[in-house]
């Protein structure tokens, strides 16, 4: 006889977990099951060389949105995550380094251009700006005005002119710079701030890492933001280290799911998902045991869930075919290294621990357009 479930989530990845905590905070069955023997997808934490500890997957937080953090308690839950010191540390070919990072981000640039140190207040003051009124729109529903009536689309349109109400705090120069930043290249739009070409490629790494542009690619600008967006402990645009690695996150969670009444059972492969009378209404496991919920939540890549885990008969062709032409990929290559000291810079030498090591170290030529070529 098969278990039955009010909901239940393929993948204990961050999402799902969280996902399943506010389904049972009200009030609703909910079975987690995960086909790794640890439950947390990309956050991790797991021994990757003997005597060796580390995040293996993503390595720093600050997307992590506060008011989950608040509504799963989480810090009673284990989960300590301090800023880092240094954003980040930019050793260059010439024997010169670039540190950014609140308190220091100026004064290293004025060493390269005073002028360039004049702007950056105000190209920073810009950016959070921006990045305050959209971090207020992360927890709202999009507007959705098909099938909803007419009462529905009144109520749906009202919530899109809220939306609007919100950029329009933003000055006439502010939404000026919001359409440069949802339309222009990084490059384009951060050789209108700077001169120096060192500090222009390290602001330009942060709008390409994880992706196969370059820093002139159009419509890069926009994540400038994303190094922006989050925030560490209340302080906004921080990045932080959760202790214990990127699995204390998904470990406090997991915590915080048991507690709700959420089962999670690791070592479960999901075969297939089940459907009847176009519902998806349970799962089958590898192990042949079939679970019944009323629904189903997938916390895993959407290529999985309908080009081989959903039948296809269940899904319109037109719908199977645009998910199987749809291409994603990363530009990251992630290697963990077990070190027997840590390094020592041309550019800073020494291999006692200082806050360069902390940081995100970047090797990056020192002109975007370099960077753009490799």
């Amino acid at each position: 006889m098969a278990d039955s479930y009010d909901v239940v989530i393929i993948g204990a990845g961050h999402n799902g977990l969280v996902c399943a905590c506010y389904l049972a905070a009200a009030g609703l069955r909910v079975k987690v099951v995960e086909q790794r023997s640890v439950v947390g997808g990309a956050a991790v934490t797991e021994e990757f060389h003997p005597g060796f500890r580390n995040s293996v997957a993503s390595y720093t937080v600050s997307l992590l949105n506060p008011k989950i953090i608040r509504d799963l308690d989480l810090p009673r839950h284990g989960l300590r995550i301090v800023e880092r010191r240094l954003a980040n540390f930019f050793p260059l070919p010439d024997g010169q380094y670039l540190k950014t990072g609140e308190g220091v981000t100026r004064s290293e640039i004025a060493r390269f251009s005073p002028r360039d140190a004049e702007r950056y207040e105000a190209y920073a003051a810009e950016i959070d700006a921006i990045a305050d009124v959209l971090r207020d729109l992360t927890l709202q529903q999009p507007p959705n005005l098909v099938d909803s009536g007419w009462r529905g689309a009144l109520s749906e349109g009202w919530k899109a002119l809220s939306t609007g109400h919100r950029l329009r705090r933003l000055s006439m120069a502010q939404r000026r710079a919001l359409l440069d930043l949802f339309t222009k290249s990084a490059g384009d739009y951060l050789d209108g701030w700077f001169d120096a070409d060192c500090v222009k490629a390290a602001f330009g790494f942060d709008s390409i890492v994880g992706t196969f542009a370059s820093p002139y690619t159009p419509n890069t600008a926009y994540v400038l933001l994303h190094h922006v967006f989050g925030e560490v402990n209340g302080k906004k645009g921080a990045w932080g280290h959760a202790i214990g690695g990127m699995g204390a996150i998904t470990q406090a969670m997991a915590k915080a799911a048991r507690e709700r009444g959420v089962e999670i059972e690791v070592d479960a492969l999901v075969r297939e998902v089940i459907v009847e009378k176009d519902r998806a209404v349970g799962v089958v496991l590898k192990d042949g045991r079939s679970i019944r919920a009323r629904a189903v939540a997938s916390n895993v890549h959407p290529q999985l869930l309908f080009d081989r885990l959903v039948p296809e008969q269940a899904l319109p062709p037109d719908f199977l075919a645009r998910i199987r032409r749809w291409k994603s990929g990363s530009g990251t290559f992630r290697m963990n290294v077990a070190l027997s000291e840590l390094p020592s810079f041309t550019a800073l030498p020494g291999r006692e621990p200082a806050d360069h090591h902390t940081a995100g170290i970047i090797l990056t030529p020192p002109t975007m357009v370099q960077t753009a070529a490799v």
